[in-house]
């Protein structure tokens, strides 16, 4: 029998798509952004709601999903932790952050997967204290966990993308969570860039813009500053491709040797840095499926944490 899973803060849906082809069984994704539930919604058979989490307590989950829930995943957002109205928008109890632990705690679920970036390991509280002790606490009394600092790359994953994951398993289940190791040697971007014929004019920088490149470059230079502009080395990994992509591209350019000619990359090759599969269906504007893909956890990724619980639950 599958395990089952409950995706908060879901997204697109690249950790339910990774989850799915570790052979998990995900019941339900929720998300406050209607552009990716509805995106997630036509990938998937099971159906992510549109919905607050502040607003939808885990007991209305359990009037839609009425069977049980085995794991929990979801990754609370942390910028700043900002909640409009409360004192210190950098304490995570004043945050999303307690939406999932209130889920968690409804639930109790054999095991979570907490996502996040890596500053939420740096962040303090106005009066100083850690957020990720913060957040750790409110696992103690009823998990065992760990905090895991991973790069996507080492699972599988075309780029550096480095997170931090905390699995939880419950305690009276007597196990004790352990790091997931490396699956695969890193690989390159190079195999799944299109080639240059297939990519429209308009994905090219004009000669203007590549200018204001080497201009910044060199000023940044002079000031001892480190530079945004990042070519990807085909035979590595990509740079790690942000939400914030759709601005400029400059995270991640492909620069052609030959003639000196710098392009952005295209929706099908993000999607596949990202380990998307190419027929995952991503529809609206190109900024709202730029940031869906920057948001996601990716697939393959998500897949080598599915198969690394189910190993654990099964100890």
């Amino acid at each position: 029998m599958k395990l089952t899973v409950l995706d908060l803060f879901c997204g697109c849906g690249g950790m339910t798509q990774g989850l799915e082809m570790a052979g998990l069984e995900v019941l339900a994704g929720v998300d406050i952004w209607d552009k990716a539930v509805d995106n997630y919604n036509k990938n998937h058979s099971h159906q992510a709601f549109c919905e607050d989490l502040t607003k939808f307590p885990p007991e209305k989950m359990a009037e839609r999903v009425k069977v049980p829930i085995d794991i929990i995943v979801g990754g609370p957002p942390c910028q700043g932790f900002s909640i409009a109205g409360r004192r210190d928008t950098k304490d995570p109890r004043n945050s999303l952050f307690m939406e999932y632990v209130r889920y968690i705690n409804y639930f109790r679920p054999k095991a979570f997967i907490m996502e996040n970036v890596m500053g939420i390991l740096s962040m303090k509280t106005a009066k100083g204290e850690s957020v990720i002790d913060i957040i750790t606490s409110h696992f103690d009394e009823n998990y065992n966990w760990i905090v895991c600092k991973l790069f996507a790359s080492d699972f599988g994953v075309p780029q550096n993308r480095r997170r931090v994951i905390i699995i939880g398993v419950r305690k009276d289940l007597g196990i004790v969570p352990s790091e997931p190791k490396p699956t695969s040697p890193r690989p390159p971007v190079g195999p799944l860039l299109l080639p240059r014929d297939q990519v429209p004019e308009a994905y090219f920088l004009s000669e203007r813009a590549k200018q204001g490149i080497e201009t910044k470059k060199e000023r940044s230079k002079k000031e001892g500053n480190g530079f945004g502009a990042q070519i990807l080395d085909v035979t590595k990994p990509s740079y790690t491709i942000p939400a914030r992509y759709w601005k400029d591209g400059y995270d991640a350019l492909v620069r052609y040797p030959e003639d000196g000619h710098l392009r952005r990359l295209t929706i099908l090759e993000l999607k596949r840095i990202q380990s998307f599969p190419d027929d995952y269906v991503l529809d609206g504007s190109k900024k709202d499926v730029i940031m869906q893909i920057g948001n996601a956890v990716a697939c393959l990724f998500a897949e080598q944490l599915g198969h690394h619980l189910i190993r654990t639950l099964q100890q």
